[in-house]
This record gives structure tokens, sequence and C-alpha cells, in this order.
């Protein structure tokens, strides 16, 4: 059996405002975030004993948290409740939610993503784990030896860039903001892509990216931030000259699902 957490003063003492069910659901908040990614939890018998709490408080209760992407519920033989921790791309899809509901423009996620990067490269160039440093090498040497990749494999390389910067960095807020802009891009359809089908800015950016990495590796602070400063000025430069006027919104927004043509038969009927 599953041993569980004493709850603390505050949550044993909740307002009267907050229902059964929300405090049924941070308990058990609690109780997932204490656990490493996949570890059990205990079985819905278990929590209702230990929430005391009914069988259907328990299910509203989990269905908010499932929802959050903090548990995963298994029913049958070996099932039960089991932590699960929430990736970026969880938070990113409500923040592209809001920023397209305020029409957020292009210009300001990159201009957002300056100071976060340059932090991030500051903090990197101080760090001295041996484990990440070899990580950053190994990065460096796969980038030196690269001949003709595609652009997914590009990509590839800057979303493994931006996780390792996030480790050396060791400061995990900054990390997924700047991790939550990455999935932002992502979700660019391609015509407003300002890299993509241009290798020319590819070669350019990758270009001042690995003199980056370079000095964070030799933890040369300065040159690493005028390398990460030109890797966010030019692709601002770019954005400016291809997508002046665009919002996030238009470019995040999902292609339109095709309508399917109807047959000659219900055509012929129709008319």
């Amino acid at each position: 059996m599953p041993e569980f957490p004493m709850s603390s003063t505050r949550s044993s003492r909740p307002s009267d405002t907050v229902s059964v069910v929300d405090r049924a659901a941070e308990k058990l908040r609690t109780l997932a975030l204490a656990r490493d990614n996949g570890d059990f939890i205990g079985s819905e018998e278990e929590l209702i004993a230990h929430l005391g709490v009914s069988r259907p408080t328990m299910r509203q209760a989990s269905a908010l948290v499932q929802q959050e992407n903090l548990i995963t519920i298994r029913r049958g033989v070996g099932g039960g409740f089991f932590a699960c921790k929430p990736d970026t791309m969880t938070v990113s899809r409500i923040a592209a939610l809001y920023l397209r509901a305020h029409q957020a423009g292009l210009a300001e996620i990159i201009a957002t993503m300056r100071p976060l990067r340059m932090e991030i490269v500051s903090l990197a160039t101080q760090c001295k784990d041996p484990s990440l440093l070899d990580k950053l090498r190994e990065f460096l040497a796969r980038e030196a030896a690269r001949e003709g990749e595609s652009y997914r494999d590009f990509l590839r390389s800057e979303r493994d860039f931006g996780r390792l910067l996030g480790d050396l960095s060791g400061n995990k807020v900054i990390t997924l903001f700047l991790s939550i802009l990455y999935d932002f891009a992502a979700r660019m359809q391609r015509g407003d892509d300002v890299l993509k089908g241009r290798p020319d800015r590819v070669a350019l950016y990758r270009e001042w990216r690995d003199k980056m990495a370079q000095a964070i590796l030799e933890g040369d602070e300065e040159i690493a931030l005028v390398a990460a400063r030109r890797c966010s000025d030019t692709v601002a430069e770019w954005i400016g000259e291809d997508l002046v006027g665009r919002s996030f919104a238009s470019a995040a927004a999902p292609k339109p699902v095709p309508q399917r043509r109807r047959s000659k038969a219900k055509a012929a009927t129709a008319t």
C-alpha cells in the first residue's frame, strides 16, 4: 500500500468558499507532485479512504487533476492513479490561446525571446557540471560533422540546443518560458517560417548559434552574449522583412478543414 504524505495545516483548514471537490483535487495534486513521473499514487479505494471523500467526489476531483496532466488513470488489473509531469506543450497550448485571443504579434514573441535567451545564456556560461559540458561538446561535434542535413534536422538540433541551454542554466523557470516560445514557433504555418526554404539564413543563424555554444563551453560570457544577441536580432530582422504586420493569431491558426465533396448523386438530388 502506498505511503501518503501528511497534509499541510493550510490544506487541512480550507476556506469555506472552496468546494469539497476542489479540496480533494488540491490534495490529489500534492500527492502527484510529490512523486516522479509514472510513479503509482494509489488505487481509487485507497485514495478515497486517504482523502476522506465519496466516490463521486473522488472522480470529479481526479477528472480535474487529470485535465491538468498531473495524473493518469488506468482501469482494470494493475490499474490506479499514477503521477504525470506536464510538458511544455501542455502549458504552451493554453498560452497560445491567450495570445491568439489578444492578437499578439510575432514581433512581440521574438522581442520576448531575446531577454530570456540572454539571461539563460549568461547563466549557462557559469555552469561547471562536467556531464552537461560534455553534452555541449557532443552537440558542437555533431554540428561540425553535419553534412546535407534537412530543415527538419535543423529544427531538431535547435530544440536540442534549447533544452541543453536550459539544463546548463539551472533555471527551470526561464527554461520553461523559453521552451514555450519555441513551441509557439513550431506552430507557425510554412509560409510564416522565415528560415524554411532559406538555406542562406539557416547557415548564418547556425554560425552564430555555434559561436554561442563554443563561448558557453569556454565560459566566455561576453562572446556568448554577443552571439546570442546576434541570433535574436537577425531573426527579428527577417521577421520584419517577411511578416510585417502579421499577428500571432494568423501564424498559429490551424489550417481550415477542407469540406468533403458531395457525391454526384447527392449533387444531382440537390439540384
